[in-house]
C-alpha cells in the first residue's frame, strides 16, 4: 500500500510540474528554434545566421519607440536551465538589440523602466545594427522578436519570475530545463 501511495504522489508531482511550465518557447515556434545557436556564435558574424531563430536573454538597458518599431537594447546574460537570464552582469558577452517591428510583442516599452527587468526572447537573426554606448558607436547583433518573456525579481522567493504585469503565463512555477546550463 505504501509503495502504491508513493508512486501516485510521484506521478502527480511529475504531471503537476509538466503542466506548470512557462511558455518561454511557444509551441508554434518550438520546432523552428535552433537550440544550438548561441550569442557567441552570432556576436561577430550574425549575417552568417540571418533568418535563423534563436534564444537569447539578458538585462534590458533601454527600450524606446522608433519609426521602425520598438527597439530594446539588451546586455546579454547567459540563460539558466529554466531559460531565465539569472547570471551576473559580469558574465555578459556583449550587447544586442531586439526589434519589435509591429508593436505586437511589446505594447508598452515603459515596462522596462526597472533596473532588474530581464527578458528571454525567441528572436530571428537580422544582422548587425549600430548603437551608441557612451561616446562610442558600436555594431551589435540585431534580432526580431518572435516571442518575449519578461522577468522580474521576486523579493519573496529571491529569484526571477515572470513579470505579472506583462503577459505572465498563468500558474507559472518554472520547470527544469533540458537545454543545458549555462545557455549562451
Amino acid at each position: 500500500m505504501k509503495r502504491i501511495s508513493l508512486s501516485i504522489v510521484a506521478l502527480l508531482c511529475f504531471v503537476g510540474s509538466a503542466c506548470q511550465r512557462t511558455d518561454v518557447i511557444p509551441d508554434r515556434l518550438e520546432g523552428r528554434v535552433d537550440h544550438d545557436l548561441r550569442y557567441s556564435d552570432i556576436k561577430d558574424h550574425p549575417e552568417n545566421y540571418r533568418g535563423k531563430l534563436m534564444l537569447a536573454g539578458g538585462k534590458v538597458l533601454s527600450a524606446k519607440r522608433t519609426q521602425n518599431g520598438t527597439l530594446i537594447e539588451v546586455l546579454q546574460i547567459p540563460l539558466s536551465g529554466d531559460l531565465i537570464p539569472t547570471g551576473k552582469d559580469t558574465e555578459s558577452k556583449g550587447r544586442f538589440v531586439i526589434l519589435d517591428r509591429n508593436g505586437d510583442q511589446v505594447p508598452n516599452p515603459a515596462v522596462f523602466n526597472d533596473e532588474n527587468r530581464r527578458v528571454t526572447i525567441v528572436g530571428e537573426v537580422l544582422g548587425m545594427t549600430m548603437i551608441q554606448i557612451d561616446d562610442v558607436k558600436q555594431q551589435v547583433p540585431e534580432l526580431a522578436i518572435k516571442h518575449i518573456t519578461v522577468w522580474d525579481w521576486d523579493h519573496v522567493n529571491r529569484g526571477y519570475g515572470p513579470y505579472a504585469g506583462y503577459a505572465a503565463p498563468s500558474g507559472w512555477k518554472g520547470y527544469s530545463g533540458h537545454y543545458g546550463y549555462p545557455y549562451y
